[in-house]
C-alpha cells in the first residue's frame, strides 16, 4: 500500500510569482509581465506573458507561453521526459499542431532546478531544495473542447485526430516509453483496487470493482494479442483545442479540432487504449447526444486512420468503462489528498451516471451500433 500511495501522490514545489520570474530571466532570457496558474492533477502549469527585453536575437511568442513544472516523482525520470519531447516534435513535423518546446539560453529543452517543496515557508529558489524538471512551451491559442457544444461531427474529428497521431507515431520508439509506472496508463488499472475505499459505498464501489476485474480477464490477460505502438494516452476534453470550422466543413459544424495538448501520459501501449480513452471522455461530455452515439462517432473517425481488428473492437466497451472508472477513482483519491484542488473532481458529477449507463448496456448491441455508425460515416464521406 505504501508504495502505491507514493506512486499516486506526487509532491509539487512551492513557487511564488517572483521566483517564476527569476527562472524566466535566468534561464530563458525573458522578462515576465503576467503569470496565471492553470488547472492540473499532478504538476504545476502556468500561462505566462512576456515582453521583449530589447535583445533582438531572442524572439518571443506573441501568444505567450505555458510553463510546466513536473512533480517530484516524474522529475526523476528524465528518459521519459526526453521521449515525450521527441514524440511531440515528430507529431508537429507531420502537420499536427502541438506545443513546441522552447530551449533555454544554453539550448536545453528541459531544465532541472532546485525548488522548495510545497508547504515550505521559504518559497525562494535556493541551492538546498528538491530537484524539479521545468519546461517552457509556446502557447497555442484556441478554445478547449469542453467549452463548446459536442456534436457527432466533432466526436468524429476527435477520433480522426487520435488516429492521425497514432499513425504519425508508428515506428517511433524510445527507451523512456518502457517500464514506467504511470498510474494513468490503462494497463495499470488494477492498481486502483487499493483506492476503492475512497468511492461512496452506494453500489458504485462494487461496479468499479466489477469493471476492473472484467478488464483484467478480458483485456490485460490478452494484452499481447492487441496491436501496440506509441500513443498520446490522454485524449480528454481539456487536451483538445478547437477553432472555428471552415465554411465548407463536411459536417457543417461550428468547430474543428485544431491542436492536441499535454503528452504527459504517452506510452508504448495498445491502440485500443488510445481510442477508448477518447471515447470515454466524449461519452462523459455528451449532454445533448447519447453517450453510445458520441463514442461511436469517435470510433468511426479513428478507423479512417488506423485499423482495429474485430477482437479489438469487441473489448472496446470494457476499455471505455475502465478509463471512466480510472478517472473517477483517481479523482476521488486526489481530492482526498488535496481538497483544495477541486479540478480533480471534474469528471465525478457526470462520470458516475455515464459509467452506470454504459456498463449496463448490452455489449453486442453496443458494438453493432458502433459499427453501424462507422459504416454510415463511410457512406457519407464517399457520397461527398
Amino acid at each position: 500500500m505504501a508504495n502505491f500511495i507514493t506512486l499516486v501522490t506526487p509532491e509539487k514545489p512551492s513557487l511564488t510569482v517572483s521566483s517564476i520570474g527569476t527562472l524566466f530571466a535566468r534561464h530563458y532570457g525573458l522578462h515576465m509581465v503576467s503569470c496565471q496558474k492553470l488547472n492540473s492533477y499532478e504538476d504545476l502549469n502556468f500561462r505566462i506573458e512576456v515582453e521583449s527585453n530589447g535583445d533582438n536575437s531572442k524572439e518571443t511568442c506573441g501568444h505567450g507561453y505555458i510553463f510546466k513544472v513536473l512533480n517530484k516523482r516524474n522529475s526523476q525520470n528524465t528518459k521519459y521526459i526526453e521521449a515525450q519531447l521527441e514524440m511531440m516534435s515528430r507529431v508537429y513535423e507531420i502537420g499536427i499542431l502541438t506545443p513546441r518546446a522552447v530551449p533555454t539560453l544554453t539550448g536545453h529543452l528541459y531544465l532541472t532546478v532546485n525548488l522548495p517543496d510545497e508547504g515550505c515557508e521559504n518559497s525562494d529558489i535556493t541551492d538546498t531544495d528538491s530537484p524539479y524538471v521545468v519546461r517552457l512551451f509556446e502557447y497555442i491559442p484556441g478554445t478547449i473542447l469542453q467549452s463548446v457544444p459536442l456534436t457527432p461531427g466533432l466526436c468524429y474529428k476527435v477520433g480522426e485526430m487520435a488516429g492521425r497521431v497514432d499513425t504519425a507515431l508508428k515506428g517511433f520508439d524510445h527507451s523512456g516509453l518502457h517500464g514506467n509506472k504511470v498510474i494513468w496508463h490503462l494497463d495499470h488499472l488494477p492498481m486502483i483496487f487499493n483506492l476503492l475505499h475512497m468511492v461512496e459505498d452506494n453500489g458504485d464501489r462494487e461496479m468499479a470493482s466489477d469493471v476492473i476485474k472484467t478488464f483484467q480477464s478480458r483485456v490485460l490477460e490478452h494484452l499481447n494479442t492487441f496491436s501496440q505502438g506509441t500513443i498520446h494516452g490522454d485524449f480528454n476534453e481539456g487536451n483538445i483545442l478547437v477553432t472555428e470550422a471552415a465554411d465548407d466543413d463536411r459536417w457543417r459544424d461550428e468547430h474543428d479540432v485544431s491542436a492536441i495538448l499535454d503528452y504527459a501520459h504517452n506510452g508504448y501501449l495498445p491502440y485500443i487504449f488510445e481510442v477508448a480513452i477518447a471515447m470515454a471522455y466524449m461519452s462523459i461530455l455528451s449532454d445533448n447526444i447519447p453517450p453510445q452515439t458520441a463514442s461511436g462517432y469517435v470510433l468511426a473517425g479513428y478507423l479512417t486512420q488506423n485499423n482495429l481488428s474485430d477482437s479489438e473492437i469487441d473489448v472496446l466497451k470494457i476499455c471505455v468503462c475502465a478509463r471512466i472508472t480510472q478517472s473517477l477513482v483517481i479523482g476521488a483519491y486526489s481530492f482526498n489528498v488535496d481538497p483544495s484542488n477541486v479540478y480533480t473532481l471534474n469528471t465525478a458529477k457526470i462520470g458516475w451516471p455515464r459509467l452506470r449507463q454504459l456498463w449496463k448496456m448490452d455489449t453486442e448491441q453496443l458494438v453493432r451500433d458502433w459499427r453501424n455508425i462507422a459504416r454510415s460515416c463511410k457512406v457519407t464521406l464517399v457520397s461527398d
